[in-house]
């Protein structure tokens, strides 16, 4: 049997593949492909599913759930509406969701049960910080690149141009003098929700990030705090735009295992739009509600019009796109864009500490530019799951309820075979290429048709929908979204 290392290096040197390939990450003939079992797929919600004898199925470590957050968003109200009972002892819980401020301050100082689980691996920054995953993927590219030609490591090339400031301040000066006029984005390695970011085109703009109030440099006296550490990456300056608009896309990936590294998609990602024209002119590049799509930013936007959101279902993109470009070139690229996920996490497999109790829900943000060549922007730790109106709270309660669903805390599938499909996850990796029932041209199902059942509760805070649902036949409890998550089309496209 070949060695761990190198089994990967065997994966590894396929690459992984784009449409019209067997499989969607590398070529069966040079991969052990990874056993799949039942075809059986999990349609049941929580509360319907029974067992053999008719009663409840087993709970496993307790009767019930007992659950452990410090969060009042979709996530407790998926939690309560499995019939999960929230925990009074710090350490007397089945399942906690943590932040990552637990993680990093006391996990290491904690003893787990057997049963215990908890949502975040010990140093998921290795991924989820801008700098760390920078250094992680060019650590790969000059891995492959070395073993197995530069044609290999072009595949890893889904991160535009970066740099770690202060430490690579010399290196990104002269990438800048080579490209005079470039426009860069400055990110905080450390920070979400588009806060710190700015853009530049002039190296002179570089130097008010290092200085204090009073205008002095930080880190050139003794005693001095160094400058906070910071992400410059080349900025995509030909987004794909719609209707005029920048957009970025959501996408959710659930990492069960690093050894072996075990992946699951979900189908049903959204986009997020700026509520601005798009602008490359000089005077529009302070302006972050052009620039930034997150949220957080959208929603102080003058443009921005509470209730309706600016968000749409990755569903309806792939559709809009295929009108424009055809269905080839777009299975190609939302194939890709599962590629450079898959990529992203190997990337970071052999520094990730694995650990059974531990789980994943990582939110990736992929831009795609004029080409339709997807850019990973960066991953996220803690996706926000707090939503913004009905849908947004539907859409995510329903993700949060699948990821349950393949975690199985109840152990309804403990012992038996792996499952492709749980819910609007699908299994994509499972310590190689994960084979589908399409097998002479691999397409990625991220984005194809996942209906959303309505939330159990009726969140008041959002109202009725703006836009009313559209009824599926035979089952009152789901529809399907209008033609925008949040608002129609002809609203975020006009």
């Amino acid at each position: 049997m070949m060695s761990r290392e190198k089994t990967t290096a065997a994966r590894l040197s396929t690459g992984l593949a784009t449409s019209g390939r067997s499989t969607p990450l590398a070529s069966q003939s040079n991969l052990n492909q990874a056993a799949i079992g039942s075809n059986t797929v999990l349609s049941q919600s929580p509360s319907t599913m029974m067992a053999s004898n008719g009663s409840p199925a087993n709970a496993g470590p307790s009767q019930t759930i007992r659950f452990r957050t410090g969060i009042r968003n979709t996530v407790y109200d998926a939690m309560r509406d499995r019939g999960w009972k929230e925990a009074d002892g710090d350490m007397d819980w089945d399942f906690f969701w943590a932040d990552v401020h637990w993680i990093h301050e006391t996990f290491d100082h904690v003893y787990l049960q057997e049963h215990q689980r908890i949502n975040h691996f010990r140093n998921h920054y290795e991924l989820t910080r801008k700098d760390l995953l920078v250094k992680n993927v060019k650590r790969m590219i000059k891995s492959i690149e070395k073993e197995y030609g530069k044609t290999e490591s072009q595949k890893f090339d889904f991160l535009s141009p970066s740099y770690v400031l202060p430490a690579e301040h010399a290196l990104f000066t002269e990438e800048f003098k080579r490209n005079p006029g470039s426009v860069w984005i400055m990110k905080p390695v450390g920070k979400a929700q588009g806060k710190g970011i700015f853009l530049i085109n002039k190296i002179s703009q570089i130097n008010g990030w290092r200085k204090d109030v009073k205008g002095n440099v930080k880190g050139d006296r003794d005693g001095d705090d160094a400058p906070e550490a910071y992400i410059v990456q080349r900025y995509i300056e030909n987004p794909l735009l719609i209707g005029g608009k920048k957009f970025d896309i959501r996408v959710y990936v659930l990492v069960t295992s690093y050894y072996p590294l075990t992946i699951y998609i979900h189908r049903n990602g959204f986009c997020r739009f700026s509520n601005t024209q798009f602008s490359m002119q000089a005077k529009d590049i302070s302006n972050m509600y052009i620039h930034a799509t997150n949220v957080a930013i959208q929603k102080h936007s003058p443009n921005y019009i509470s209730g309706r959101g600016c968000k749409w279902l990755l569903r309806n993109l792939k559709l809009f796109l295929t009108a424009r470009h055809g269905s080839k070139a777009v299975d190609d690229l939302f194939t890709e864009m599962e590629a450079s996920v898959v990529r992203s996490l190997m990337s970071v497999q052999k520094v990730m500490i694995n650990d059974k109790h531990c789980f994943e829900l990582y939110g990736y943000d992929i831009l795609i530019d004029q080409n339709l060549k997807p850019w990973l922007l960066e991953v996220n730790a803690s996706p926000s799951l707090t939503a913004e109106t009905q849908w947004d709270y539907d859409l995510k309660h329903a993700m949060v309820q699948d990821c349950f669903d393949v975690v199985d805390l109840e152990r309804r599938h403990s012992g038996k075979s792996i499952r492709p499909r749980v819910g609007g996850f699908d299994l994509v990796y499972n310590d190689g290429p994960v084979r589908h029932e399409r097998t002479s041209n691999y397409a990625s199902y991220l984005g194809c048709h996942q209906p959303i059942p309505r939330a159990p509760r009726q969140k008041k805070r959002f109202g009725k929908p703006s836009t009313p649902a559209v009824k599926l036949s035979g089952n009152p409890n789901t529809y399907s979204p209008p033609t925008a998550l949040s608002g129609s089309q002809d609203q975020l496209v006009s």
